[in-house]
């Protein structure tokens, strides 16, 4: 008879990172259920877990001394490139959230946030989502739009790069991208397996020299913007 294998084991490692020992006990027992999980104090743990552990997730707390807030979250992307950090902080700031997705955040969330969100947050970034409230998506997406509308050079038309570049079933996923599917809902509407669907966001990525799935939701709903208005 088969072993049952364990869900956890097949997830990504979750680091939570915070000198709050109360903050920690409470992600750790929201998340060790459902995830692998590890918690480190410091700036210097957090460097060298992150380098030799290569953590799936990073429960990063704004708060946690020597990482400059929110605008050390690049430095700390690139100890690993893999790694998807959500930024928890006390009290959540719009502009902050913005910086923090531009620096690299795949999350930004209250560090009060609910058990069962959190859960629901780690599982959105691990699968290569971003979890951040519809109001920085729109404020991101209204950039986006005015760097389109001016000719900006990190943001073409999209017609004179995918229609050139795209195989037709990649524009199909990247436009399913962009009026927000996720890859399980892409993957069912094509009739095809998830793998596959983020195979071709690999490829899509490359092509369009676009680094994540955000910022190719925002640049063809921005593109989309510009078209029809």
């Amino acid at each position: 008879m088969r072993k049952k294998t364990s869900d956890k084991g097949q997830k990504g490692l979750v680091l939570i990172a915070s000198s709050d020992s109360a903050l920690r006990q409470r992600c750790v027992l929201g998340l060790q259920d459902a995830f692998p999980v590890h918690q480190i104090s410091s700036r210097v743990e957090l460097e060298h877990t992150m380098t030799q552990s290569k953590p799936a997730v990073l429960l990063l707390d704004l708060d946690l001394p020597q990482i400059d807030e929110v605008k050390g979250v690049s430095a700390i992307q690139r100890l690993c490139p893999s790694t998807n950090i959500i930024l928890l902080t006390e009290a959540p700031d719009e502009k902050e959230a913005i910086i923090a997705v531009k620096c690299g955040a795949k999350g930004y969330c209250k560090k009060k946030i609910e058990p069962s969100h959190l859960r629901k947050a780690v599982s959105v970034v691990q699968k290569g989502e971003v979890w951040v409230g519809r109001k920085i998506i729109c404020q991101l997406l209204g950039e986006l739009c005015s760097l389109t509308e001016t000719g900006g050079k990190d943001s073409p038309p999209l017609t004179e790069v995918y229609l050139q570049y795209l195989t037709p079933r990649e524009r199909q996923i990247a436009l399913l991208v962009g009026s927000g599917s996720s890859n399980k809902e892409i993957a069912s509407s094509l009739n095809i397996c998830e793998r596959t669907v983020k195979a071709h966001l690999t490829s899509i990525f490359q092509k369009l020299q676009i680094s994540d799935r955000l910022r190719l939701g925002l640049f063809i709903a921005g593109q989309n913007h510009v078209n029809h208005s």
